[in-house]
């Protein structure tokens, strides 16, 4: 299986390098699309990235090609690819609103007694006092009950002491400020995960996955809940594609997303659907002999 399964691994790498020809037409136009706009919101990113990819992919004369967009995976997949390829190619073109909603929520709070109750908290957390540091975080909240890091350290500090039931609220509360907060989805999930309510974590990994697809932490929490719930389909199609991330990146969590795709493989091996594995990795791209 180890020696299989390294091999399968560079089919993976040999296929992304493949598939970078159409990406960089894409890229190219996307690039001439936002070079036209006056100004760029998300919004207008998102129309000069699926615009062309749409045009020239079902005029594409590869079948292949074609099909690679028939499923809303496949257009993520796709989605993901582009944005990786217009980030390199015109990066003074790509938004960074989200960064600066980023720096604006996770910034310290304007009120000083609250920012002096959180700077107290970190260190009663730092000392795995946690007990003690959720007494500061409540004061801290008090003082600024719209101060997400502190939320969403208050909810770590309730995790800590496996009161979920906390932990959960909490991250709820910090995501009312900051929907699109990253942590709050990425560790609320976790926590569903740990009460073994797997729909739940995947809703909101997926919304971590709407929000940030760059970001492998959604697909691999996504495909991690899906696993556990026995569907390994969308198992695979979510580890895949945070296999993919980590490998671009460079990640060594690229190791967790092999062990995972080891185990489903194994999994699915033994119920003698070896077919199938190869078919949903071919789906995602990926090339197996």
């Amino acid at each position: 299986m180890k020696k299989n399964f390294l091999l399968f691994l560079t089919f993976t790498s040999l296929s992304t390098l493949q598939a970078q020809t159409v990406e960089e037409k894409i890229a190219a136009k996307s690039c001439e699309c936002l070079e036209k706009s006056s100004k760029i919101t998300e919004d207008v990113y998102r129309d000069c990235l699926t615009k062309p990819m749409a045009e020239l992919i079902l005029t594409d004369k590869d079948p292949k090609v074609r099909e690679s967009i028939n499923t809303v995976d496949g257009i993520k997949t796709m989605i993901l690819k582009i944005q990786g390829v217009v980030s390199k190619k015109c990066p003074n073109l790509v938004p960074s609103l989200t960064e600066n909603k980023d720096d604006v929520f996770y910034g310290e709070s304007k009120n000083k007694k609250a920012q002096n109750f959180y700077v107290i908290a970190k260190d009663f957390m730092q000392k795995n006092n946690y007990k003690l540091a959720i007494e500061s975080f409540l004061l801290a909240l008090n003082e600024d009950s719209n101060f997400v890091l502190a939320l969403d350290d208050i909810a770590v500090s309730y995790r800590q002491l496996n009161d979920y039931d906390n932990a959960i609220k909490y991250y709820k509360k910090s995501l009312e400020v900051y929907p699109e907060g990253n942590f709050a989805l990425m560790n609320i999930g976790v926590v569903y995960t740990f009460k073994s309510d797997y729909k739940t974590a995947i809703s909101y990994y997926e919304k971590l996955i709407q929000y940030h697809p760059n970001n492998a932490e959604g697909y691999f929490g996504a495909g991690k809940n899906y696993f556990l719930m026995k569907d390994d389909e969308k198992a695979l199609d979510n580890i895949f594609m945070a296999h993919i991330i980590y490998t671009n990146e460079n990640s060594d969590y690229q190791k967790d997303s092999e062990q995972m795709l080891g185990a489903i493989y194994q999994k699915m091996k033994s119920e003698n659907k070896e077919d199938l594995f190869k078919k949903i990795a071919e789906k995602n791209n990926v090339k197996i002999e």
